[in-house]
């Protein structure tokens, strides 16, 4: 990753945006718990969504 984005920087007026899709599948679903900390870190990390099936 580090490699592709560095290409980027001879180029000043280049605004460079990494996105990161995670999807996680399981047919018990996740426990309240879970998907409490999965939020939590995702606010900290300042993840604009963090969703879970069902909601």
């Amino acid at each position: 990753m580090d490699e592709v984005v560095a290409q980027f920087t001879p180029w000043p007026d280049t605004k460079v945006t990494i996105k990161i899709d995670i999807e996680a599948e399981d047919q018990n679903g996740f426990d309240e718990n879970l998907q409490r900390a999965i939020r939590e870190n995702c606010a900290v990390l300042e993840i604009d969504q963090a969703e879970f099936e069902g909601e």
